[in-house]
């Protein structure tokens, strides 16, 4: 998915790999990011195959690369848009430990749960910082991405309260 993600980017303008990471950290963290050692061998892998192609200049002093969409790029990027999602159940960590914490003595489970809820509330401190920065910015479909992170964010954080009552009561 990194490789869409990267062409409905360079779709709305010519960038460096280093500007389509600050980019994506400010809009596509909640639910893709990705480290410079992922971006640039993908922005290698779309250039081999055609669908991005970049100008070699020097900004500010410094050698850069910025990459722009070709019109292949573009026709792979609107058939993806066009093929239909498939839900695909996620794949998180926490729930795979947590299908095993009947293991561990109870009194070291709700220490545990409550030190995950501390990083998803952190998460959607990171949204909300995200929403100040681009809410005027970001256009309706882009500001739902951001509208489902934080609602699911949230709904995580409900549900392992509930979960860290349960526990209590649990005999």
């Amino acid at each position: 998915m990194l490789d869409f993600v990267i062409l409905g980017f360079l779709s709305e303008h010519a960038l460096t790999g280093y500007e389509i990471k600050q980019i994506m950290m400010h809009s596509t963290s909640n639910f893709i990011d990705a480290s410079f050692g992922s971006i640039y061998p993908m922005l290698s892998r779309l250039t081999k195959n055609e669908l991005i192609s970049y100008k070699e200049n020097v900004e500010g002093g410094k050698f850069k690369k910025r990459y722009m969409l070709t019109g292949k790029g573009r026709e792979e990027l609107i058939r993806w848009l066009r093929t239909p999602c498939v839900f695909s159940p996620f794949h998180y960590e926490y729930l795979a430990k947590m299908f095993f914490y009947h293991l561990l003595p109870r009194k070291e489970i709700i220490p545990l749960v409550k030190e995950f809820q501390k990083t998803v509330a952190i998460e959607i401190q990171k949204l909300e910082e995200v929403e100040e920065h681009c809410k005027d910015m970001a256009d309706f479909y882009q500001y739902a991405t951001l509208r489902f992170g934080k609602e699911c964010y949230s709904l995580v954080l409900d549900f392992h309260q509930r979960l860290v009552e349960e526990i209590k009561q649990e005999k």
